[in-house]
């Protein structure tokens, strides 16, 4: 038999169980300028159960790298960078904690925000030059995309010096108004680092660097 008392309890933790399982849409904050006006211009996500919002290019490419000696050709690119003109203000929610009775006991979740490159990229001479962006919570400056060029052969050529040297194929990197990247917010779980003189054990233990296989 249950009596009066135990079953309020039981209803109370199960309401703040429930509502730390209730999802709440994060809000992020977009800086309103000359490309971000109204939310037409947000990052957008391809259909309604994407993971990720596409991110466009309000610039020409910008090529960074050294010429070659005839001022004509490249010698060396050391990145392609696009701007976006978009400042993000991932906003925290504040959730109750599972198992708590107090309103008050509450915790924060902080958001940043991944930067990945588009399945389209498969389509250009170009590669994220971080492999995956991470823009931190608090970074509030305009975020900028870059890329490594990927030479192939016959971008490249011998001058009659006997320089290599290359040129870039405009047909197969983004231009102004192309979508260059998509963003996945992540949560931020706090870390705290601890030293140690001994870890813990484990099968694979101090072997299997860079694979676990043969």
């Amino acid at each position: 038999m249950v009596r009066t008392n135990d079953f309020e309890i039981f209803l109370l933790i199960f309401s703040r169980c429930s509502l730390c399982l209730t999802i709440t849409d994060m809000i992020v904050e977009i800086l309103k300028n000359e490309y971000f006006q109204s939310e037409k211009d947000f990052p957008q996500k391809g259909t309604e159960k994407s993971t990720g919002f596409d991110v466009i290019a309000t610039s020409e490419p910008k090529i960074v790298g050294e010429r070659s000696k005839c001022g004509k050709w490249w010698s060396q690119i050391d990145y392609i960078e696009y701007e976006t003109n978009l400042h993000i203000a991932p906003q925290s929610i504040f959730r109750e904690k599972p198992m708590t009775m107090s309103e008050e006991d509450v915790e924060e979740i902080v958001f940043d925000c991944l930067v990945f490159p588009r399945s389209s990229v498969r389509k250009y001479n170009l590669t994220l030059s971080n492999c995956v962006g991470l823009i931190d919570n608090d970074y509030r400056n305009s975020m900028k995309v870059c890329f490594n060029y990927n030479f192939q052969p016959k971008d490249l050529f011998a001058t009659h010096t006997g320089e290599i040297v290359g040129d870039i194929n405009m047909n197969k990197i983004y231009k102004k108004g192309d979508k260059i990247c998509q963003l996945k917010f992540t949560e931020v779980v706090g870390v705290e680092f601890k030293l140690v003189d001994k870890l813990s054990d484990t099968d694979r233990g101090m072997g299997g660097f860079g694979s676990t296989g043969n």
